[in-house]
């Protein structure tokens, strides 16, 4: 009998039970994440302001744009990651105008350091399996950063949105080079995203 079709579906049940639409480190890495502050680049002050500003920048623009927008039921679909204040913005809005609106409230972050907008103007949601196939991807390349020699995958960001992978952290130029060729090869990824800080030993 063949399990892996079964094995692919309960890891995708348990990864979008989890309410992440490509941000899976929490369900994938939850246990390493735990002793992973010793080895993290980021200072302990930026890991708090990322998680505050993550939450606080979603919440504040979904609840202004479903209040100011005519459209009954209206509910855009909003993604923030921050890595070392470095505000990655992902989702999807009916207009420019929206879509500009939440950038505005990512850069009135005082501690925020740098703003990509990736956002997209979309009448159409995002389906199921859309959001599993993203899901899924990133599953796929964190496992394979684990072959990465030298690397510590917790070092790394990966979000997947509408098929392109995002990858952020704060690496030495090698770093970089070896985790751009791993997820750019790994099979399922169709464009990738860097957004690396360099890290100068």
């Amino acid at each position: 009998m063949n399990f892996l079709p079964h094995t692919r579906n309960l890891i995708l049940a348990a990864l979008l039970a989890t309410g992440l639409s490509g941000c899976v480190g929490a369900a994938l890495g939850g246990a390493a994440l735990g002793g992973a502050a010793a080895i993290d680049r980021r200072s302990t002050g930026a890991q708090a302001d990322d998680g505050v500003m993550e939450v606080r920048i979603r919440n504040t623009a979904q609840t202004y744009l479903r209040q100011n927008n005519q459209t009954t039921g209206y509910d855009p679909k909003l993604a923030v990651v921050s890595y070392n204040r470095h505000i990655l913005l992902l989702g999807q809005v009916a207009t420019e105008g929206e879509k500009q609106f939440v950038e505005q409230v990512a850069r009135s972050e005082q501690a925020a350091q740098a703003v990509y907008n990736y956002i997209e103007i979309a009448p159409q949601a995002r389906t199921f399996n859309d959001v599993a196939a993203d899901t899924w991807n990133t599953s796929k390349v964190r496992t394979t950063l684990l072959g990465i020699q030298g690397v510590i995958p917790s070092r790394v960001k990966i979000v997947t949105y509408g098929n392109v992978t995002y990858v952020m952290g704060i690496l030495t130029p090698a770093e970089q080079a070896a985790v751009t060729e791993k997820v750019s090869t790994t099979a399922g990824v169709q464009k990738v995203v860097t957004l690396y800080e360099t890290f100068n030993q």
